[in-house]
Parts: structure tokens; sequence; C-alpha cells
């Protein structure tokens, strides 16, 4: 057992639920990926002043271990109700239950506030774009941030 709660999938699973309750739609496992990245990291992508957790020159070495903490959270989601999974046509698409929209409702803090704030920018710059858009668009990142 362990006692930390950062980068784990039960900090992703609240991640997932803030993500879904506010784009109101079914996103891949990349699209939630993606988009919590860039949340996460706002600062970097020109969304908001900083990034939610600190800046980090290792920020962009995260993604690979953010999917798979991810697909782990979604399990877990999945398992306990408050997150459907079905098939769609870019694969397995995900949205919340309605137990995880009252979770999501019940997630209140000032974290859970600008997380929120942070996603709906996201969410309207991003939205027309497909996964693998969204993975350019963060490897070009990357790739600007890593030549500074």
């Amino acid at each position: 057992m362990t006692d930390r709660i950062f980068n784990t999938p039960f900090e992703m699973s609240l991640h997932v639920v803030l993500l879904l309750g506010v784009i109101h739609e079914r996103a891949t496992l990349d699209r939630i990926t993606e988009y919590d990245f860039i949340t996460v990291r706002a600062g970097e992508f020109g969304l908001d002043d900083g990034s939610l957790n600190g800046d980090s020159i290792f920020a962009f070495g995260e993604l690979a271990a953010k999917r798979e903490l991810v697909r782990e959270a979604l399990k877990g989601l999945v398992m306990d109700g408050v997150v459907d999974a079905n098939d769609g046509k870019e694969g397995i698409i995900y949205s919340l239950t309605d137990s995880g929209r009252a979770l999501d409702e019940g997630l209140v803090s000032e974290y859970a506030s600008r997380y929120r704030t942070v996603m709906k920018k996201v969410n309207r710059r991003y939205r027309n774009k497909s996964d693998v858009e969204l993975a350019g668009i963060i490897n070009r990142q990357s790739t600007k941030i890593s030549k500074r």
C-alpha cells in the first residue's frame, strides 16, 4: 500500500471526473489523456498564467506515464459505476454516469475550480481537433520547450 496521492490512479480519477464533467461529451482514452495533459500544463500552451501542478523541465516526459494512469483510473471508474464505457467509431469512448455527474458536482475545492476553468479553455480551443491532431500539438509544443 502507498501513502502518496499525487500521480496515482486515484488523483487521475478525480481529473477524469472533472474533465468529463466539463466537456459534457464522450471521450476516448487518448482525448482524456491529452486534454488532462494540456490542462495541467496550460501555461505552456498559452491557456493560463501558469501550470496547475507547477512548472517542470520534464513535464513533456510525463505523457506516456499519464496515459497509463488514465487507463487505470478509467478501469476503476467504470468498475465503480462512475463512468460508462461504450464502443464508438474511434474505439472505446467514456462518459459520466448519473453517479459520476453527482460526484463531479461534489468536487468542490480551489484546485477543482481552477481545473474546470482551464479545462473549459482547453475544450473551446481543441474540441474540433482529432486525437491525432492533439498529439501532434503536444509533440510540437514539447519540441519548442526542449529548444529553450
